[in-house]
């Protein structure tokens, strides 16, 4: 159990999830090191707020499903 505001000590992905999540953040690094690092910012704050939802330390930015 842990505080509220404070990340917990473990977080689990199913298999899913988490190739959905590899494959997302593989996507990114290719288009970052090939092209323009703009267009995949959108992806990457995809990310970012499904982990800090999934971390509990989100900040009650827009619902992402």
């Amino acid at each position: 159990m842990h505080s509220l505001g404070e990340p917990p000590d473990s977080v689990t992905f199913g298999l899913e999830e988490a190739l959905d999540l590899l494959a997302s953040l593989e996507d990114c690094r290719y288009v970052l090191v090939n092209t323009d690092h703009l267009s995949v910012l959108s992806q990457v704050e995809h990310q970012i707020q499904l982990l800090s939802r999934k971390l509990g330390v989100d900040k009650g930015g827009p619902d992402v499903q």
